[in-house]
């Protein structure tokens, strides 16, 4: 292989490796963007609400759940032995608020003749001692005008019809209290119906600290997770980048190399990339065909030297060492001691080697 052609494959190599330092900055970015993401999918997850259940001593349980909306819900679940005694408890007060809420003039009129029940026979008995006493007195069957009896007879009398009327009185302030009495027993039984309930409140608010500190706790892993996490990340995109700056900056390096101006045998400076072998003892059956502002040209066959040398670069072109004598600034000798022209400084000859 040529010298030439290996600058050139090297100046692809330094192209290439420049293309990889810019890919790689351009592929860190993405990266991170992903672990990014990746990092936030994690952090979400640590810091979401964690349901719990809470189960009582009764076998009630309070749950807490996160819904998808991210709110918050809540289910309370009574025992079948607390669901028991509530359906108990809801009966009796069911009960007692009828009872209630019912008419009292029943409840007068049964209480009256019960009262009435007691009062007769003594009534009765009242009634047959006075008439045995008037009986002795010889007075029995007297009628006044006034009373239309005796006065023991009228004070009797009077006497019964008020314990009656006392009776019924005495019936309706019963029946009233009675009324009273099962709407507060009603109450009581309704407000004990709520005792599951209100137990399992009170065990909520006894234990509501721990969620709190579960939440916290999970909370705080989750950002030292966080930093942990993102820390890596940097140094990774830091070593990523400074890997990529490194190859970039080879690529760059060997790029500027290629181009880099060196001395010529004239004193001059020229391009390596730019100079072509021309060594007239590289070449064999070398015939002149023109000349262009002083400057011989030639076609010629590559010695067997020439051709491993010079590998497949064309056959027409300038002697190196005729133009070492008109224009040594465009002539270059090689560490391999064979002198090569940089066709840049013969701008008249490449124009028609470009033709």
């Amino acid at each position: 292989m040529s010298l030439e052609m290996a600058l050139l494959g090297l100046g692809g190599l330094g192209g290439l490796l420049t293309g990889f330092g810019v890919n790689d900055l351009r592929d860190i970015g993405e990266a991170a963007n992903t672990q990014a993401q990746d990092l936030a999918s994690q952090l979400q997850g640590l810091s979401t609400f964690k349901p719990y259940t809470m189960t009582t001593a009764t076998g009630g349980t309070f749950g807490a759940t996160a819904n998808e909306d991210g709110s918050m819900g809540t289910t309370l679940t009574l025992s079948p032995e607390e669901r028991a005694l509530q359906a108990q408890m809801f009966g009796g007060a069911s009960d007692f608020f009828s009872r209630a809420t019912q008419d009292t003039g029943a409840r007068t009129q049964d209480l009256f003749n019960q009262m009435r029940a007691i009062q007769s026979p003594e009534e009765q008995a009242q009634r047959l001692a006075l008439e045995e006493r008037l009986a002795a007195q010889g007075r029995l069957g007297v009628q006044t005008a006034q009373f239309g009896g005796t006065p023991e007879a009228l004070s009797l009398n009077m006497a019964q019809e008020r314990a009656r009327n006392e009776a019924m009185f005495g019936a309706m302030q019963q029946a009233r209290q009675e009324q009273a009495q099962q709407a507060a027993l009603g109450q009581q039984f309704l407000g004990q119906s709520y005792v599951p309930q209100a137990q399992m409140l009170n065990a909520i608010q006894g234990t509501s600290l721990f969620p709190q500190l579960q939440q916290q706790a999970q909370l705080f892993s989750a950002g030292q997770f966080g930093e942990t996490s993102m820390s890596g990340i940097e140094a990774e995109l830091l070593a990523e980048q400074a890997r990529a700056n490194l190859i970039g900056g080879l690529g760059s390096s060997m790029l500027s190399g290629l181009f880099t101006p060196v001395a010529t045998a004239g004193g001059g400076v020229g391009n390596i990339l730019t100079t072509v072998f021309s060594d007239v003892r590289l070449k064999d059956n070398i015939e002149k065909v023109g000349a262009v502002d002083g400057i011989n040209l030639y076609i010629w066959d590559w010695t067997d030297e020439g051709k491993d040398i010079a590998g497949d670069q064309k056959t027409f072109g300038v002697l190196a060492q005729e133009v070492q004598q008109i224009r040594p600034s465009a002539v270059i000798e090689g560490s391999d001691g064979y002198l090569r022209v940089d066709y840049s400084k013969l701008p008249e000859v490449s124009a028609l080697m470009e033709v």
